[in-house]
């Protein structure tokens, strides 16, 4: 399975790599000023990755303290009601 995983990153890699240099030689861009492109945009590309995988992580956090705050006002407001019950109990 990762094996297949790993391959199958690799043709979208050697893809991503053939569209770059496709466009790079449409632009005009040979030899070394072609290398300079590609590597130029594959930088791009990866901090827009990068940038993207921060911001999910971030939505992610966001959630995940919206949920634990949730929780919390669930629980402030529970505890009256275990207050009475425990009373209740007692009087009892």
């Amino acid at each position: 399975m990762r094996e297949i995983n790993f391959l199958t990153k690799m043709s979208a890699l050697a893809k991503e790599l053939k569209v770059i240099t496709d466009i790079g030689t449409t632009l005009g861009y040979t030899g070394d000023k072609l290398r300079q492109f590609v590597h130029d945009e594959r930088m791009r590309m990866d901090k827009e990755k990068e940038h993207e995988r921060q911001r999910k992580e971030a939505e992610q956090e966001a959630e995940r303290l919206r949920k634990e705050k949730e929780a919390e006002i669930e629980r402030i407001e529970k505890e009256p009601e275990k207050q009475r019950e425990m009373e209740e109990n007692e009087r009892r």
